[in-house]
């Protein structure tokens, strides 16, 4: 337990079981179990059948155990990413079980992480710890698997493939006793894709970007990793069967990943993947009209920044208003014609979505929304109500802390 975000454990949230999600306490993170596995399943069918490469999952999105568990399904391997240095210390459990049997440390390794990596290692021998760095102050020294982070573009982090650094950097860990495992690309500024083939041809930037970093190692590259994705490029990879092709060929071992993908949000949905839509983000954010001004057309939710976030997105609004009304059938799809269109803290002002028809909202009315960004909705939440209807199936606590 993180001392600073201590969680409620499973058997304390055992009364929300099987009640209608309209009692549910506002504001609350809702999953629907059916989206959630579906989207889980397509990228396993995409990379292992279609394209017979690695998959390698990210589960900063939602931090749970039984959401990795879903993710690693279908996978001949256990390994998964991670953010922070809680995660991988939460997938513990699925560690003992035999579920996590590799864990990468998934940002350039800050020093102060190494200790906590180095305890996880000693009390899970079996468990392969590897790091990503880009620079060589970062490596950890004799014993490692190090992943080499590369920018492909994006400038957040790494290093240019063919640049004067990396070589730098590949010399260092050869000296270091570290063993390079391969390279890594997120191509995250594919978010600003409007279409699954923009998103492609980021996807294809990464490909070069990491081919060309393996390039420089010649024979001794063959056998590396070469680890690239982002959700928006994970669900347009099936266009990528000859790259795939070919790097098998040169030697190496292509791995996808990606971490949004199994809850989606207003983000990835503007990017406009094939064969997704509404219906395919599965998490919302249950909040309560707290009033109403029919003379302006707006409405105020008990809601803020705190529990929705206040990440912009091409699609209008701090998150849409799903067609989602107690008492009646939704279909998972439909809206309600209603956007938060301000935000402050603890409050958000509903404000109509263009001239169509909307619901009648009226004070103490809970609504559910669809979060821009669904990490950081998530991370407001110490767990996840969830559902496949109307009650609630299951509760899923949330790792805190880093």
């Amino acid at each position: 337990m993180n001392p600073l975000f201590p969680a409620p454990s499973r058997d304390d949230l055992n009364h929300y079981l099987n009640l209608p999600l309209s009692s549910l306490p506002t504001p609350s993170a809702i999953l629907h179990l059916p989206t959630v596995t579906r989207n889980c399943a397509r990228l396993v069918k995409t990379t292992q059948s279609t394209l017979a490469i690695r998959f390698r999952p990210h589960t900063k999105t939602h931090k749970t155990l039984e959401l990795t568990r879903l993710q690693l399904s279908g996978l001949n391997h256990g390994d998964v990413i991670v953010s922070t240095v809680r995660e991988a210390e939460a997938l513990e459990p699925l560690v003992r079980e035999g579920v996590v049997t590799g864990i990468l440390y998934g940002l350039p390794l800050p020093p102060s992480a190494v200790p906590r990596l180095s305890a996880l290692r000693d009390r899970n021998p079996s468990l392969d710890v590897t790091v990503l760095v880009d620079h060589p102050s970062q490596l950890p020294g004799t014993g490692w698997g190090v992943f080499v982070k590369l920018d492909n573009g994006y400038h957040r982090a790494g290093l240019p493939p063919n640049s004067a650094q990396l070589q730098t950097l590949l010399k260092a860990i050869a000296a270091s006793g570290a063993e390079l495992r391969g390279f890594y690309s997120h191509a995250g500024h594919s978010y600003s894709s409007n279409s699954a083939a923009e998103s492609l041809r980021f996807l294809a930037d990464e490909l070069d970007t990491v081919v060309a970093a393996a390039g420089e190692l010649g024979e001794k590259g063959e056998g590396l990793i070469l680890s690239v994705g982002a959700t928006p490029t994970a669900l347009a990879a099936e266009g990528m069967h000859e790259a795939a092709e070919r790097i098998r060929e040169c030697g190496w071992t292509l791995e996808l990943h990606a971490g949004v993908y199994t809850l989606m949000d207003l983000q990835q949905l503007s990017t406009n993947p094939d064969g997704v839509g509404w219906g395919d983000i599965a998490i919302t954010v249950l909040a309560e009209v707290a009033s109403v001004y029919p003379e302006r057309g707006e409405a105020l939710l008990a809601l803020g920044t705190t529990g929705l976030g206040r990440e912009p997105g091409k699609i209008a609004g701090w998150g849409v208003v799903t067609g989602w009304e107690e008492g009646k059938e939704w279909d998972g799809e439909s809206k309600s014609g209603w956007v938060v269109g301000r935000i402050s803290q603890e409050h958000a002002v509903l404000t109509k979505e263009g001239d169509g028809d909307s619901i009648e909202l009226r004070v103490g009315m809970k609504v559910r929304i669809w979060p821009q960004h669904a990490c950081i909705a998530g991370y407001a939440h110490g767990w996840y109500f969830v559902t496949d209807g109307e009650k609630v199936l299951d509760v899923w606590v949330r790792c805190r802390g880093w």
